[in-house]
């Protein structure tokens, strides 16, 4: 009898496990599905926070729009952000090149 629920017991833990394994790859599946929008919804509520402590900001951007008008608006937009990933992909470039130019000069201080 002692026999018997043990050997009970030891299977419904193996069914219980199986289940918490299938619930683990639902809840990964979902968070994978779920990442990418959230992390953009991070990154909106970042730029609102940085605007709310920042109300110039804000108000210069409304300034300009409303002065330069929309088309405008969007082709300086465009630029802006060409400018500013240029910027970005320097900065990295240079950063490399300024680490391997240590390497090469100073290998003795890897």
């Amino acid at each position: 009898m002692f026999t018997e629920n043990l050997i009970e017991l030891a299977r419904r833990k193996e069914r219980l496990i199986a289940r918490v394994a299938g619930q683990r790859t639902v809840i990964a599946d979902a968070y994978h599905r779920w990442q990418k929008p959230a992390s953009m919804l991070d990154r909106g509520v970042a730029v609102a926070r940085f605007l709310k402590s920042h109300p110039l900001l804000l108000a210069i951007g409304v300034a300009v729009a409303a002065v330069v008008g929309r088309r405008n608006l969007l082709q300086w937009a465009g630029r802006g952000w060409v400018l500013w990933r240029a910027w970005r992909t320097g900065g990295e470039w240079a950063r490399r090149f300024v680490a391997w130019n240590r390497r090469a000069v100073n290998p003795a201080q890897e």
